[in-house]
């Protein structure tokens, strides 16, 4: 049912395109404006944007487990793969049921580490996006649309953004500190139905408190949001080279524009390999600084490499990743607290 429904969102955004005359795949004739090295330089960055994404994810769990750093890097590839493939962002329970299953920590205290990393995630970038929309200059929107939406509103949106990330950083940190208070209350209204019910969901709740216990210590936040800034700094000026590469007159600062507008854009339940969200929110943020004439010459053969070098990437990453691993994708998120086989080397 959630595939179904997945599809028919992407088939609902393939239609939205369509109808909105925007391309899914690009002209030939705009192919002859691509500087064809910076495609494989752009492809390259993705490693650098791929491992310290991964790697930060050492610091949120370390107060509540001791993973390997190898089977950190493994297990996020896997869970970013996930997400690019499962539908409606399903892919975010992978990692935390993956180290369930290893005995490793809760399932509720990891889902509880995700979540500071997306809340920590969305305001970071949410924040560069804000500062880019205020700071750079973009053509006149008053009025226009771009494949049936008003181009100004993806403004509006940028800055709402970063209150709505504001205010779940404060509801994690409420949730932290008012542990007990969450835990009694959990079982206070839950018990009513079910005592055994509420005994569990309420364990469940301070395990999840304890997958936030990162965000108070200074000795974790600052490596994590250091390698927070080389991740996402390292994405946006790939983004901008690809630009380049693809004859866009891009700058650095709009690349970090086009990054924050596809990281909001993908926030969106999408159907298998993002498909839909990614394409159009790349296409929204480039409408922002240039006409739609080079949007839909130029900025499609962009968007075109630029899906198909994160697919590819995201792809082969993933499945060497589950290979190292040694997890079988037929039973990795079965929910049964089985174990894996003995890490790899």
């Amino acid at each position: 049912m959630r595939l179904l429904v997945s599809l028919l969102v992407a088939g609902a955004f393939l239609l939205f395109m369509q109808r909105g005359g925007v391309p899914v795949l690009p002209d030939r004739d705009a192919l002859k404006y691509v500087r064809w090295w910076t495609v494989p330089t752009y492809f390259a960055s993705l490693l650098v944007v791929h491992w310290f994404r991964a790697w930060r994810w050492t610091y949120l769990l370390r107060p509540v487990a001791k993973v390997p750093q190898g089977r950190i890097i493994a297990y996020a590839w896997v869970g970013f793969f996930a997400i690019m493939m499962l539908p409606l962002r399903m892919g975010e329970v992978v990692r935390p049921i993956l180290l369930r299953r290893e005995g490793r920590i809760s399932g509720s205290a990891a889902m509880g580490t995700i979540a500071a990393e997306r809340v920590l995630d969305g305001l970071f970038v949410a924040l560069l996006l804000a500062a880019t929309l205020w700071l750079v200059p973009r053509l006149p929107l008053h009025g226009v649309v771009f494949g049936g939406f008003p181009v100004e509103q993806v403004v509006h949106y940028g800055y709402l953004t970063v209150a709505v990330f504001s205010a779940a950083l404060g509801v994690l940190a409420f949730f932290l500190a008012a542990r007990k208070l969450a835990e009694r209350l959990t079982a206070a209204i839950v018990g009513v139905v079910s005592k055994r019910l509420a005994a569990r969901l309420s364990r469940m709740v301070g395990d999840l408190a304890d997958g936030l216990r990162s965000l108070p210590d200074p000795s974790l936040m600052g490596p994590f949001m250091l390698q927070t800034t080389v991740y996402w700094t390292v994405n946006a000026l790939g983004m901008w080279l690809l630009g380049y590469g693809c004859g866009l007159p891009m700058t650095p600062s709009q690349g970090f524009a086009v990054m924050g507008v596809l990281a909001m854009g993908i926030l969106l339940p999408a159907g298998p390999g993002l498909f839909g969200p990614f394409q159009y929110s790349i296409y929204l943020a480039l409408r922002m600084f240039y006409p739609e004439s080079e949007v839909l010459s130029k900025g499609s053969v962009y968007v075109f490499l630029m899906y198909a070098c994160q697919f590819t990437f995201t792809t082969i990453t993933g499945l060497g990743s589950l290979w190292w691993a040694r997890i079988d994708p037929r039973t990795a998120l079965d929910d049964d607290g089985a174990s894996v086989p003995p890490p790899a080397p």
